[in-house]
């Protein structure tokens, strides 16, 4: 997948914080980086430490942290294919950097390789192999991998499903009525106009019970375009359509990737079964679950 066409260049160039977690969930930033402090506190990981798809650093941030805490010195790099934006620049990051072929300068080896919702979004079968030849003897691989089963993954699938929908409601419904409501300027709505906003209304009455449809957005959104346009205020109303079509596009080319993520990285036994293949040894799989929100994935250890 080449820079121009990885859905997540956008994502991460607009400053998101991490992938399927936000700055305003508190809850699961603090589950996800107490599971990284857990598996540094139960391993010795030998240095430098790997951060394969890093998005904008979270885990790297993470790390340091824990290094700090416990008065510990990581030497923590992390790679992405995409472009991307962290806002601590103190952090070794490097976009546009595949795991599948990065390697350290001089033949240096790596001594931990980390991911978190990651490995699985690169081709599994050159990756593994190539970062088990990257591993210095004694070194091991931590990743955090999505799974069927996630609340995560189920959740992000709904919304994935329904998004074709949203899509083809804005391009057939709402454009035509907003674009009709300006021309109009106060005056009765033609009939084609008013069709598109019975069938509006009969979109939303369809999933007005959803919460999955409300986590869209779509119904806010709407308003606020077709409001603008009543206001006879054209700019604003083209303005909020272009970029809330624009961001559900690039969600929607953002989850196809989670979706073909999932299914590479397989069940626990063909998620054992690539790393073994690779090379690796001592592989353990284990489905991790928080209390508060279940089932977040698979987590994979493995020693070179």
């Amino acid at each position: 997948m080449s820079n121009k066409q990885n859905p997540w260049s956008v994502f991460w160039q607009k400053g998101a914080f991490a992938s399927f977690l936000d700055e305003k969930s508190t809850l699961q930033n603090y589950q996800m980086r107490k599971f990284w402090f857990e598996r540094m506190e139960e391993t010795e990981a030998k240095q430098p430490i790997l951060d394969v798809a890093t998005g904008n650093g979270i885990v790297v941030q993470w790390l340091t942290e824990f290094a700090e805490k416990k008065g510990k010195k990581f030497d923590l790099i992390g790679v992405d294919a995409a472009v991307i934006k962290p806002s601590n620049d103190k952090l070794k990051l490097h976009g546009e950097t595949e795991y599948e072929s990065f390697t350290l300068p001089s033949n240096k080896k790596v001594g931990t390789v980390v991911s978190h919702y990651g490995l699985e979004y690169g081709d599994m079968a050159t990756g593994l192999p190539h970062l088990h030849k990257q591993i210095k003897r004694g070194g091991g691989l931590i990743a955090l991998v999505h799974s069927e089963d996630s609340v995560i993954v189920q959740t992000s699938r709904k919304v994935y499903e329904l998004l074709p929908s949203l899509i083809k409601q804005l391009n057939k419904s709402v454009e035509p009525l907003f674009e009709a409501i300006l021309k109009a300027a106060g005056k009765h709505l033609p009939r084609n106009a008013q069709l598109a906003q019975q069938k509006l209304n009969q979109f939303a009455n369809k999933y007005r019970n959803d919460p999955t449809f409300h986590r869209t957005n779509f119904v806010p959104a709407v308003r606020h375009i077709l409001q603008a346009a009543e206001q006879g205020k054209a700019a604003e109303a083209k303005h909020v359509f272009n970029d809330y079509l624009g961001n559900l596009t690039d969600h929607k080319a953002r989850l196809a990737t989670m979706v073909r993520a999932v299914e590479q990285a397989g069940d626990g036994q063909q998620l054992k079964q690539q790393f073994e293949t690779a090379g690796f040894k001592n592989i353990r799989v284990q489905t991790v679950q928080f209390p508060e929100t279940g089932i977040v994935g698979q987590c994979v250890q493995a020693d070179k």
